[in-house]
């Protein structure tokens, strides 16, 4: 009797176990995942601890992805922070800050002056000075000032330096000669005292 060799019972894979996907993930899922791998990179963790939190075991739901999937995913995400970081929207915010400054700014003063006999006012003296310097640093007012100066029509400006005259060059050529001899006697002089007291 010939016996048939049947297949062995196959188990399930237990659900820690990586999600084998095939082909692209749905566009739910990837959306998804680059949120999660968003998450992590602005928690400072680096693409291969990245790729360790997804797919190690220590993943509450570990899944199959490579290290260059990761890099990849990373790539794409800082290219979607410039493309929503334009000039317009730097803009944007920029002024955003600036009137919530503004408020808070207001704010603090207005209760800084209602508390004036009160260390509750110094406090929030205190908080007006801080929303003014960073209100001053956004708006650019403390950055160096550059001056520049140019004629008319921007052309630079020609600076011609005269040097002051030494008596010494309107000297006759004997005169002068006489004068770097004294000169070189003196200073044998000086070195002959210095050499007899050493």
């Amino acid at each position: 009797m010939a016996r048939t060799m049947q297949n062995p019972p196959t188990t399930p894979a237990p659900s820690s176990a990586p999600r084998r996907v095939r082909g692209r993930r749905p566009e739910d899922e990837q959306a998804a995942l680059r949120e999660r791998i968003e998450q992590l990179v602005l928690a400072g963790l680096s693409a291969t601890a990245i790729h360790r939190a997804l797919t190690g075991p220590e993943s509450p739901n570990p899944i199959v992805l490579s290290a260059r999937q990761v890099r990849a995913h990373m790539r794409a995400i800082e290219r979607s922070w410039a493309a929503r970081s334009s000039r317009e929207t730097l803009e944007a915010d920029r002024a955003k800050a600036a009137a919530r400054l503004e408020d808070a700014m207001r704010t603090a003063l207005g209760r800084s002056t209602l508390n004036a006999r009160s260390n509750i006012g110094v406090g929030y003296l205190n908080a007006y000075l801080k929303a003014q310097d960073q209100w001053v640093r956004l708006r650019g007012l403390d950055a160096p000032t550059r001056t520049e100066v140019s004629r008319p029509g921007g052309a630079a400006l020609a600076v011609s330096v005269e040097l002051a005259d030494h008596p010494a060059e309107h000297l006759d050529p004997r005169e002068e000669a006489r004068r770097l001899r004294q000169m070189a006697a003196d200073r044998e002089a000086e070195a002959d005292e210095q050499e007899g007291s050493a």
